[in-house]
């Protein structure tokens, strides 16, 4: 079943996709335009994954990368994303300023000193390397 929905991970679940000007989700190429209350079809649109996947932003306050943001959306149990960043933030004795974590959502600030291409290389990993730990 999992590999006939395109999922990789034995955690890893289904997210529908959401329509980002109506942020509303998109079912069967259709969504709800609350506006009007009518049923549109979803052509030439951009979509994001929504709930019940996880935002993540992950920034720095360090002044080396003070600017430096990266955000993605995944479909994975909260508590799975946090274990999986936890150890990395250990494995690789990263400065961590604060953890926030709400049903859908984690919001990380770190306080490391990193090049903006560091930052976002060990940004990516916190958001994708769940799916090669099994």
């Amino acid at each position: 079943m999992e590999e006939a929905c395109g999922l990789t991970h034995p955690l890893e679940f289904h997210t529908p996709g959401w329509h980002a000007a109506a942020n509303t989700p998109v079912v069967d190429g259709k969504y709800l335009d609350r506006a009007t209350g009518q049923v549109r079809t979803a052509a030439d649109h951009v979509e994001y994954d929504g709930p019940p996947a996880v935002d993540i932003i992950i920034r720095n306050v360090h002044e080396s990368s003070v600017e430096c943001v990266f955000r993605a959306a995944r479909p994975f149990p909260l508590r799975a994303l946090l274990c999986h960043m936890a150890r990395l933030l250990e494995e690789k004795n990263i400065e961590l300023d604060s953890l926030f974590a709400a049903p859908y959502a984690i919001r990380v600030t770190l306080a490391h000193e990193f090049t903006h291409e560091e930052f976002y290389d060990i940004a990516i990993e916190m958001a994708n390397g769940i799916w090669s730990r099994k």
